[in-house]
């Protein structure tokens, strides 16, 4: 029987044979591999109902073994469910960004995958992810991302009182860079001292107060003196602690910003010049700038409680007073600033303050007896000022003027006229 003859095939059809079959094959398992991952997400429910498997533990066993792109894939594929009830999804997606943060800038996935779960960690009100928010703003930096970081922080941060810290920290390392001459990111700055506002903690008044001071453009500024008004603590307080705690030369502008702005109220404003008046006599300065800086802020306050007829302020106000007396006797001050010191003392309408300048009445009597030096100026503005507090406990002091021949008819007529006030 004959043979059936096999026909060989040769090298070149075998080649392009086995090249069909690759072909086939690397289709087929690309495709099943996407079929895989869409399998995924569309057996999740029916997983949920029969099989009592957690859909959050799965979407978050898949994101922990797959690449970036599927990563991305995955968090999407979670966007119809709840965003709290995968907040644990999303803070893993942020953890994930943060210890690969050096790569986000190359990186355009990985971005996504940052914006997306920062927007659901925000919506779902995600707390545990608060901290990997602030390392995200300290490692990133990029300004639209970290306005929108630290705006969510502004809503989540609340009760957590190390990122507020830091925060306060970030802010004010800021305003010592401004203070330093170099630039920083304005946009990056105003966010976050708006979050500062919102999350409204008493412990962030002194670096938001320096922000107000080192006067910023007016878009940083006015945000800053808004997030003030929003902060807890008592206002009068805050800014009573605030002028205390400050350098000698940082104080008249603290000063200068409670008793002229919007923060305290009126009867507070009082207060507080009381305050920072008693403070600057406290202090003892040595350097020249310092000693200016106390006596401005002195004489500001002293006008302000002046014009204020704060009575409750009348002893600082009498011990302004002795120390501005002394200093002019010193030649250290002009006169003009006596005399502010006299009216103040005019101001407070009590028999405290009309003691204090009827004893100086009676130390200007005794000049002019003992043929000494005095000033009529100061001493028509003694006068005058003891017929503004009308106390009877002054009619003394007032009668021995008019008796002094070294007085010229001037005192002596306005003298004569207190008399008659403080007698009826």
């Amino acid at each position: 029987m004959a043979r059936s003859k096999r026909r060989k095939r040769s090298p070149r059809a075998v080649a392009r044979g086995n090249s069909v079959d690759s072909g086939v094959t690397f289709e087929y398992n690309r495709g099943m591999r996407r079929l895989t991952r869409i399998a995924l997400f569309l057996v999740i429910p029916a997983i949920g109902v029969f099989a009592q498997v957690d859909p959050l533990e799965t979407f978050q066993a898949n994101f922990s073994s797959s690449n970036l792109q599927t990563k991305l894939e995955i968090l999407r594929a979670a966007d119809n469910q709840d965003a709290a009830s995968f907040g644990p999804l999303y803070g893993q997606a942020l953890s994930y960004v943060v210890s690969n943060a050096e790569q986000l800038v190359e990186e355009p996935l990985l971005r996504q995958i940052a914006l997306l779960a920062i927007n659901r960690i925000d919506q779902g009100q995600y707390l545990p992810a608060v901290n990997d928010l602030w390392r995200l703003f300290r490692l990133y930096d990029e300004t639209t991302a970290r306005i929108q970081v630290i705006g969510v922080l502004g809503r989540l941060a609340g009760d957590n009182a190390q990122v507020i810290d830091y925060i306060n920290e970030w802010v004010g390392a800021q305003n010592n860079l401004t203070r330093a001459g170099t630039r920083v990111d304005l946009q990056v700055l105003t966010a976050t001292v708006e979050s500062v506002g919102v999350l409204g903690s008493e412990s962030s008044f002194p670096v938001i107060l320096d922000t107000i001071l080192l006067q910023y453009p007016d878009f940083v500024n006015d945000v800053a003196e808004n997030a003030i008004s929003q902060l807890d603590g008592v206002p009068l307080e805050l800014a009573s602690a605030a002028i205390r705690d400050r350098d000698v030369v940082e104080k008249r502008a603290a000063f200068e910003f409670f008793t002229a702005g919007d923060y305290l109220s009126e009867t507070d404003k009082a207060d507080f010049a009381r305050v920072a008046l008693a403070d600057a006599l406290s202090l003892v300065p040595r350097e020249n700038e310092e000693v200016e800086e106390v006596r401005l802020i002195r004489f500001g306050a002293a006008q302000f409680l002046r014009e204020a007829a704060y009575s409750p302020a009348t002893s600082v106000l009498i011990r302004h007073f002795n120390e501005t007396v002394l200093e002019w006797d010193r030649g250290r001050i002009p006169k003009t600033r006596v005399l502010e010191a006299i009216a103040a003392l005019g101001a407070m309408g009590n028999a405290e303050a009309a003691s204090r300048l009827t004893d100086y009445l009676e130390l200007l009597n005794t000049y002019s007896e003992m043929d000494r030096p005095y000033d009529t100026q100061i001493v028509l503005a003694t006068i005058g000022n003891l017929e503004l507090l009308d106390s009877p406990s002054s009619y003394n002091a007032l009668f021995y003027a008019t008796l002094l021949e070294n007085y010229p008819d001037r005192i002596k007529d306005a003298a004569r006229q207190a008399m008659a006030a403080v007698s009826q």
